[in-house]
C-alpha cells in the first residue's frame, strides 16, 4: 500500500508546480497524469501528457519506473539529421489491466509505455525527480543510461 500522506505531498508539489488544471490522479493513487508536459527541444512536439503510474508500495521503497507518453514523440538525431523513434520506448508494457483500461485501449488511445528505473531513488524518489529523469533521458535518449537507469539496455 502507497504511502498516501506521502503521495498528497507529491501531488501539491505537482500542482504548485504544473497548476490544477493540469494534475489529475487516481483516486486511490495508482497513477498520476500531468497534462501539456513540457518535452525538451529536441523533440518534434513542445508537450505531451504524460501518466507516472504509481507502484503499490511507493513511499515504502519501491521505485517509480513506469510512464505512458504520446507515441507520436520523435528526437531528433543529430547524425541522421532527421527525428527518429525514441529509443527504449515500448509499444508494449508489461500489464494486463490499468485503472486506466486495457493494453489494447492504451493503444488505440495512441500511448506509449517508457521504462526509466532510477537505481537510487528507492524510497527516497520523487514523482518531480522521476519527471525530471524522464525529461533527461527524452533530452540525450542516445548516450548510454545503463549506469544511471537499470532498465536501460542499448
Amino acid at each position: 500500500m502507497p504511502d498516501y500522506n506521502r503521495l498528497n505531498i507529491e501531488i501539491r508539489l505537482l500542482v504548485r508546480e504544473f497548476g490544477n488544471e493540469r494534475v489529475y490522479w487516481h483516486r486511490e493513487g495508482e497513477w498520476i497524469m500531468v497534462k501539456d508536459w513540457p518535452l525538451p527541444p529536441n523533440i518534434n512536439k513542445r508537450s505531451t501528457n504524460i501518466v507516472v503510474l504509481i507502484p503499490p508500495s511507493f513511499g515504502n521503497g519501491e521505485a517509480i519506473r513506469d510512464a505512458f507518453i504520446d507515441s507520436s514523440i520523435k528526437v531528433f538525431h543529430k547524425t541522421e539529421k532527421k527525428y527518429v523513434p525514441i529509443p527504449h520506448f515500448h509499444r508494449q508494457f508489461p500489464y494486463a489491466r490499468l485503472q486506466l483500461g486495457t493494453r489494447e485501449e492504451w493503444k488505440n488511445k495512441q500511448w506509449q509505455y517508457i521504462c526509466i528505473h532510477d537505481r537510487n531513488s528507492g524510497s527516497h524518489g520523487s514523482i518531480m525527480n522521476y519527471l525530471i529523469h524522464v525529461y533527461k533521458f527524452l533530452d540525450d535518449p542516445f548516450r548510454n543510461w545503463e549506469g544511471t537507469f537499470s532498465s536501460y539496455r542499448k
